[in-house]
C-alpha cells in the first residue's frame, strides 16, 4: 500500500510560484525598445529572416508588423488560450481515474480476526465516447487556432490603420500649417487695406473667419495625430516614445495599387470560405456537433467493472463486479436539449458571419471605387488651382494684379492640395476596409511577410 502511494505522488506534478508583482512590469514595459534583447529573440523566433538585421536601418510595414506581432501583450492571451488547448486535447479521450476503496474489519471471535480489503471501480467508456471526447478537444484546439490567427489580423488592422493615421495626421497637419499662414496673410492684409480707409471694416470678417477657422483647423489636426501617435504605440506593445521614434516608409500611402481581378478574385474566394474568424466559427460548429453525439450516447448504460482484494480473516478472495449506470429518469434529455441548442446557435453564428463577410466585401469594393474616382477628381481640380496659381504670380511679376489677387490664388491652391489629401486618406482607408473585409494585405511588403514560424499549425 506505501508502496503505491509513493508511485502515484512520484508522478504528480509540483507547484512553482510564479509571481507578477506590477511594478516590475511596469518597469519592464517603460524600458521596452525595438531593439532589446528580449524582443530580438522573439523576432528570431517567429520570423528568422528579419531577425538577421534587427532592429532594421529603416522600418516598413512588414517589420513594424513583426514587431507588434513579438511585442503587443494582448496576442499573448490568445497565444496562451491556444497552448491551454493543446493541453486539454493531450488528455481528452483518456479513462477516467479508477475509484479506490478500503475496507477493514475486526471479528473477536475469529481465529483470524482481522479482514483486510481493497476495492477499484473501474469505468468503461465506450470506445466511441473517448472517441467523441477527443474530437471534441481537437475542434477546440483548432477554434483557438483560428482564434490567435484572427487576433492577430485584428492587430495587424490596428498597427496598419493607426500607422495610416499618423502618417495622414503629420501630412495633414502640414498642408494645414500652409494654408493657415496663407489665411492669416490674407487676414492681415484686409486688416491693413481697412486700416488705410480703403475697405469697409465688414469687408475684412470673412478673411478673418477663414484664418480662425484654418487656425482651428490646424489644431485639430495636431490633436488627431496626436491620438494616431497614441494608438500606434499601443498596438506596437511598446512605449509612447519609442514607438514615436520609428520612422516608417510607406511610399504607397495614399495611392494603393491597382487590384488585380484575379487577386481580389482568389482572395474574396479564400475568405468567403476559411477566413480566420469563419474558421473558428466552423470548428466551434464542430465541436458542438460532436457535443450533441456524446450527450446522446450518454442516454446509453455505462459499464463499471469493480475487480478487488480481501484478506478475509485468513482466506484470500478475489472479487470481481459488474455494474452500469443506468440514466433512468431523463434519459439524458436535459443534456440532449442543452447540446443540440448549442449546436443550432453555433449554426446560426457561422452563416451569419458568412453572409457579413460577403456584404462587407461588396460595400468596401465599392467604397474603394468612389474613393479612387473621388481623388482623380480632386486631383484635377488641384492641378487646375495650381496652374492658376503659376499664373498668377506670373501677372503679379508683370504688375496686372496685386498681392491680394494672388494670394487668393495661393489660398485656392492649398484648399485644393488639402482636397487631394482628404480624398487620399479617404482613399487609403478604403483599401484597408477592403484588406480587412478580406482579412489578406493586398499590396506592399506585408504580403511578403512569411507566417509566424512559431504560428500554431
Amino acid at each position: 500500500m506505501a508502496a503505491f502511494v509513493a508511485a502515484v505522488a512520484g508522478g504528480c506534478a509540483h507547484y512553482a510560484p510564479a509571481p507578477l508583482p506590477p511594478a516590475a512590469t511596469l518597469a519592464a514595459f517603460e524600458a521596452r525598445t525595438p531593439g532589446d534583447a528580449a524582443l530580438r529573440e522573439r523576432v528570431a523566433t517567429l520570423f528568422p529572416a528579419l531577425a538577421i538585421d534587427w532592429p532594421p536601418a529603416r522600418w516598413d510595414r512588414a517589420s513594424v508588423l513583426a514587431l507588434a506581432i513579438a511585442a503587443n501583450d494582448a496576442l499573448g492571451v490568445a497565444r496562451a488560450e491556444y497552448a491551454a488547448a493543446v493541453g486539454r486535447a493531450a488528455v481528452a479521450g483518456l479513462p477516467a481515474d479508477p475509484g479506490l476503496s478500503v475496507q477493514t474489519e475486526y471479528a473477536r471471535r475469529e481465529r483470524q480476526p482481522w479482514l483486510y480489503g481493497l476495492g477499484l471501480d473501474l469505468t468503461l467508456p465506450s470506445p466511441a465516447r473517448r472517441r467523441l471526447d477527443q474530437a471534441i478537444a481537437d475542434a477546440e484546439v483548432q477554434a483557438a487556432r483560428a482564434d490567435l490567427l484572427a487576433q492577430t489580423w485584428q492587430l495587424r488592422q490596428r498597427v496598419a490603420t493607426a500607422l495610416a493615421a499618423r502618417e495622414a495626421g503629420r501630412r495633414r497637419a502640414s498642408q494645414l500649417e500652409r494654408l493657415a499662414a496663407l489665411q492669416q496673410r490674407r487676414a492681415d492684409q484686409m486688416d491693413r487695406r481697412v486700416a488705410a480707409g480703403e475697405d469697409a471694416a465688414a469687408d475684412a470678417l470673412p478673411a478673418r473667419e477663414a484664418a480662425l477657422h484654418a487656425a482651428a483647423a490646424q489644431a485639430d489636426a495636431m490633436t488627431a495625430l496626436a491620438e494616431a501617435q497614441a494608438a500606434f504605440a499601443e498596438a506596437l506593445g511598446l512605449p509612447a516614445a519609442a514607438a514615436d521614434a520609428l520612422a516608417v516608409d510607406w511610399p504607397d500611402w495614399g495611392r494603393p495599387p491597382p487590384l488585380a481581378p484575379d487577386l481580389l478574385a482568389a482572395r474574396r474566394e479564400q475568405a468567403l470560405l476559411a477566413r480566420a474568424d469563419l474558421t473558428a466559427l466552423i470548428a466551434a460548429y464542430d465541436a458542438a456537433e460532436r457535443r450533441l453525439q456524446r450527450a446522446i450516447a450518454r442516454q446509453y448504460p455505462q459499464w463499471v467493472l469493480s475487480p478487488g482484494y480481501e484478506w478475509d480473516h485468513g482466506i484470500v478472495k478475489l472479487p470481481l463486479a459488474l455494474g452500469m449506470q443506468l440514466p433512468l429518469f431523463d434519459r439524458n434529455r436535459g443534456e440532449i436539449a442543452d447540446a443540440s441548442g448549442a449546436r443550432e446557435v453555433a449554426g446560426a453564428r457561422l452563416v451569419a458571419l458568412q453572409a457579413a463577410i460577403h456584404a462587407r466585401i461588396d460595400a468596401a469594393r465599392a467604397a474603394e471605387t468612389l474613393a479612387a474616382d473621388a481623388l482623380a477628381a480632386a486631383e484635377r481640380r488641384a492641378a487646375a488651382a495650381a496652374d492658376r496659381q503659376r499664373r498668377a504670380g506670373r501677372a503679379l511679376e508683370l504688375g496686372a494684379i496685386d498681392r491680394s489677387e494672388a494670394l487668393a490664388a495661393g489660398i485656392e491652391a492649398a484648399e485644393t492640395a488639402l482636397a487631394v489629401l482628404d480624398r487620399q486618406i479617404a482613399l487609403q482607408s478604403a483599401r484597408l476596409a477592403l484588406e480587412d473585409a478580406l482579412h489578406a494585405p493586398l499590396s506592399g511588403p506585408e504580403t511578403t511577410l512569411a507566417s509566424p514560424a512559431g504560428a500554431p499549425r
